[in-house]
């Protein structure tokens, strides 16, 4: 059987894990024109509120989802995460096909919103993961890439149904279940993330994964010394050095965290319940035992779950997981915790996201164009659809630059540029013009997606430590979904009252944003993870986010030309058999990865 090269492989990892990003792009494009053909369902009795709460029920049901996913990454992994997630999508379509009223269908909207929540979380962070650091960005984008292609193919899908008789919606809205069974097959397809594998301690499976993805079938794994190149085992060390530096850390989070629970919920220093009716076995999960290392590789089971209360992947320690992950995006608040200024500049940075109301302008551009004079729906439906192709164009773009421009110029730029097309939306609202309208409507969503719709998950999936990495991922992107789902529940009253003013409002949200992206969000383009994270610790983030303002964006702490890339710390270990955490570790040192 052939065997594909390093990069061909990312890129079908990239592809099938962003499944979930297609499906999340397949519900925003049908309910746009599906939302059409409701309206003369008799049965379904809506107005102009019922349409807004079944549209603004799956970013509702995305902040919950959200936290699901957060959990299932901590508690089964990456890749079972993303297939568990494939479920929501089967179960949602269903629940909205025999819906016999608007209850019905926003409930079901809800279940697609927990599947969109928990997928928005588990896919960045698994391709991040993945990939290597000079193409990371491009392949995370890959993720809103694919969302596009869900818009697009939606509607093309929505006008191809519109004849399928009185109840077309309803085929409409039924037809993602296909691609979501792709999804939960993933699991047979996807490898297992490498950091994950690192934390649960299983180093040998690691390395395989790590040499499969970065050397392919080129060069050999000696898999009866384990053995890859130089260059692999040297990427290998610094993720065990990260694990290993986070665990160390963890003496002086613990009385931090034993002061935090205690204020807030009585508990003693390991995490139990100060009540003298407690078992000693019943255990509270805290930020400090959520991703609890194991003593070597070879004692762990399948799930790396040796150790723990509770068995990993059984409904007990998936609830537990999700408490935890509920209870630890608190604690990022308080600034003693390690990943609280990562955590405020990716909340930030989701807020404008929605604020921008760019899925809100995908949702309703059918209903848009039809209160602007386009009378025909199938043509509302049609040229809706030319919004999805902007989309799709300024993602592609976005995955062009991200690694060659950076993330921030392409925030900046892309927000003044998303601010200019909604000036021109709203002169052309006023004035009465569909064609006007189509063209602003294409005009922004190409300025957003090009620069916010896929840098946002690059930059959220970059920040955070894997201590932190799922109820830190899990917060920001409810706060995304919470504000889009805000958004959509006034986008149309809006409109009706305010007219072009509501367009006009939306354009300062974006000057806004490009101010904020100007003042505060780092440059992460071209470094590792474990770099990124330790330039927070240092605040070496602080400095270079305001330094140089209008265009130079660079780190104090980083080396200063490209052929110093790849330097940094690692903890030195002789052989693999240093995995086993609980023994001796080598003394850290100074040292660069060995060329190959």
């Amino acid at each position: 059987r052939r065997r594909l090269s390093p990069m061909s492989s990312l890129l079908r990892i990239a592809a099938f894990a962003g499944l979930g990003g297609f499906l999340f792009g397949y519900d925003l494009g049908l309910i746009a024109g599906a939302l059409l053909y409701m309206d003369t369902d008799e049965d379904l009795h809506l107005t102009t509120a019922s349409s807004e709460a079944i549209v603004g029920m799956a970013k509702l049901g995305a902040v919950f989802g959200t936290f699901i996913g957060g959990a299932l990454m901590a508690d089964v992994g990456r890749k079972r995460a993303i297939a568990v997630t494939g479920v929501f999508f089967l179960l949602g379509p269903f629940a909205m096909a025999v819906s016999a009223d608007a209850v019905g269908l926003a409930l079901g909207r809800l279940v697609v919103g927990l599947g969109v929540g928990a997928s928005a979380v588990c896919v960045p962070a698994y391709v991040a993961e993945m990939a290597p650091p000079e193409n990371r960005g491009a392949l995370v984008v890959t993720y809103e890439l694919m969302l596009c292609f869900g818009m697009l193919f939606s509607g093309v899908a929505d006008y191809a149904l519109r004849d399928a008789g009185e109840n077309n919606w309803r085929f409409m809205v039924a037809a993602p279940a296909v691609p979501a069974v792709a999804m939960v097959l993933g699991i047979y397809v996807l490898p297992e993330s490498p950091r994950w594998l690192v934390v649960r301690g299983r180093l040998r499976d690691a390395l395989r994964i790590l040499h499969g993805v970065r050397e392919g079938a080129d060069v050999p794994f000696r898999a009866e010394n384990d053995a890859s190149t130089a260059r692999v085992e040297a990427e290998l060390m610094e993720l065990w050095s990260a694990v290993e530096k986070e665990r160390d850390a963890k003496a002086s989070l613990n009385e931090t965290a034993t002061n935090f629970e205690t204020r807030a919920a009585g508990l003693d220093r390991n995490g139990v319940t100060l009540n003298d009716t407690t078992e000693p076995d019943t255990v509270v999960f805290s930020p400090r035992s959520q991703e609890t290392a194991v003593s070597s590789d070879e004692e762990n089971d399948e799930d790396g779950s040796s150790g723990r209360t509770k068995k990993s992947g059984s409904i007990a320690s998936f609830l537990a997981a999700l408490g935890a992950v509920a209870r630890d995006a608190a604690f990022l608040l308080d600034p003693r915790c390690e990943d609280s200024k990562p955590f405020r500049v990716a909340a930030a940075l989701a807020f404008f996201n929605q604020a921008t109301c760019s899925t809100s302008v995908a949702n309703y551009a059918p209903r848009v164009l039809q209160r602007v004079g386009m009378e025909s729906k199938d043509d509302a439906v049609l040229f809706a659809s030319f919004v999805s192709a902007a989309k799709l164009a300024g993602v592609a773009a976005s995955m062009f630059a991200v690694d060659r421009v950076g993330r921030k110029p392409l925030l900046v730029v892309g927000s003044f540029g998303s601010g200019v097309a909604m000036v021109f939306l709203s002169v052309a609202y006023a004035a009465r013009s569909a064609a006007l309208v189509v063209a602003a409507m294409c005009a922004f969503m190409f300025a957003f997606s090009a620069s916010w719709a896929g840098v946002f998950w690059v930059i959220v999936s970059e920040l955070f430590t894997m201590r932190w990495k799922a109820p830190a991922m899990s917060a920001a992107t409810a706060l995304l979904f919470a504000t889009g789902a805000c958004v959509d529940f006034v986008f149309l009253s809006a409109a009706e009252t305010f007219g072009a003013g509501a367009f006009a409002l939306i354009a300062l949200v974006c000057l806004a944003a490009g101010v904020y992206a100007a003042r505060a969000v780092p440059e992460t383009k071209g470094k590792t993870l474990a770099e990124i994270q330790r330039a927070f610790r240092d605040g070496s983030f602080d400095d270079a986010a305001t330094a140089g303002g209008g265009g130079k964006y660079v780190f104090a702490w980083f080396f200063a030309s490209k052929k110093n890339a790849g330097r940094g710390r690692y903890v030195a270990m002789t052989s693999l058999e240093a995995s086993d955490l609980g023994g001796p570790r080598e003394e850290e040192e100074e040292r660069s990865p060995p060329s190959r």
